[in-house]
């Protein structure tokens, strides 16, 4: 496929604000649309909520794009979108899990944004083995995320819902911003008593951190 797209077409047709117009214009060289994911395309099964899979590379003029660029796109486009950002000569893959809301299906829902580490440009994978779109997609998603998934695309019975993985990855994000915001405290304070009551709260957020990766 890999057709390019005038950027000015998604600020346009989404009737963007000022700021993220110039966001578009500042960051992004262009954008390309990449690959289709679709039964069509990799002969897997489909279902009425998730027929597509589309792939955007966006080529960056920063390197840390901002996310409001992918989430404006996102909204405007209601089938899951994976993102390849590339800088230069690295690309990282960003993505949040994206379905259909139930009450109204001509809007999406969209949460988080997830990102891989940057890679180099050629280092690309084989697409896991499975059956359906949704699984597909979901694994997509699963690389992003900060917790380690027990996921088996040949033993379905082990596998960890998708769901389950982006809750954890959000207690994640949380306990995480705790720990530094005490570990700053920490190099601060100045009484021994409290010293050792705040290193109690760090090691009580570390073990529950642990704990997300078991």
């Amino acid at each position: 496929m890999d057709r390019l797209i005038p950027k000015n077409k998604f600020y346009e047709q989404g009737k963007a604000n000022t700021k993220i117009e110039q966001l578009f214009v500042n960051q992004v060289e262009n954008i390309r649309w990449a690959y289709k994911l679709a039964s069509s395309t990799i002969h897997l099964q489909d279902q009425e909520d998730l027929k597509e899979i589309q792939i955007f590379r966006v080529k960056s003029r920063v390197e840390d794009l901002d996310v409001s660029i992918l989430s404006f796109i996102d909204k405007l486009i209601l089938t899951p979108i994976i993102f390849e950002v590339v800088y230069q000569d690295k690309v990282k893959v960003v993505a949040t899990y994206k379905r259909l809301n139930q009450s109204n299906k001509t809007k999406a829902v969209i949460g988080q944004y997830y990102a891989s580490e940057w890679l180099e440009d050629h280092d690309r994978v084989e697409l896991p083995i499975y059956l359906k779109l949704a699984d597909l997609y979901e694994h997509f998603i699963a690389q992003l995320l900060p917790i380690v998934s027990n996921e088996d695309p040949e033993n379905d019975d082990e596998s960890v819902s998708i769901e389950l993985q982006l809750q954890k990855a959000q207690q994640l994000e949380s306990l995480q911003k705790q720990l530094d915001k005490l570990k700053s405290k920490l190099r601060t304070e100045k009484q021994f008593n409290r010293k050792v009551e705040i290193n109690k709260k760090i090691n009580l957020l570390s073990d529950g951190i642990n704990n997300l990766f078991k």
